[in-house]
């Protein structure tokens, strides 16, 4: 099985990664997905970290080349579902996501960042 799940919502992809994710499978994902997007000309990325408690340097540069290879495609990229101590890792591990990368709490606020409106009780 997958250490990772890709969903189609309309011109969205949304991505979730299980803790277990190696190195093998964040290069599985990004080969995946990059095809997923061009296939589906999507508009959006959301890649939910919320399963993930550790974040190494490999997965933190892969999430790098990740949203550099988004932002080729045309495509903006929201991480949501980060924990305080992920959020540490990565500001010690000083890394430069550059423009365009977004952070959301979770999925709800990552949609909201791409300017969908969110209808409660519908």
């Amino acid at each position: 099985m997958r250490p990772y799940s890709i969903f189609h919502l309309g011109k969205i992809c949304l991505v979730t990664i299980q803790e277990e994710i190696d190195d093998e499978g964040i290069l599985s994902l990004l080969r995946a997905l990059s095809s997923q997007v061009k296939k589906r000309k999507s508009k959006a990325v959301i890649v939910d970290l919320g399963d993930v408690d550790v974040i190494d340097t490999f997965l933190a540069e892969n999430i790098q080349r990740l949203a550099n290879t988004m932002r080729l495609f045309k495509v903006r990229i929201v991480i949501t579902g980060l924990r305080a101590h992920a959020i540490a890792a990565l500001k010690s591990f000083e890394m430069s996501f550059g423009k365009g990368l977004l952070f959301a709490l979770d999925t709800e606020q990552a949609l909201q960042r791409l300017g969908y409106k969110i209808v409660k009780g519908a």
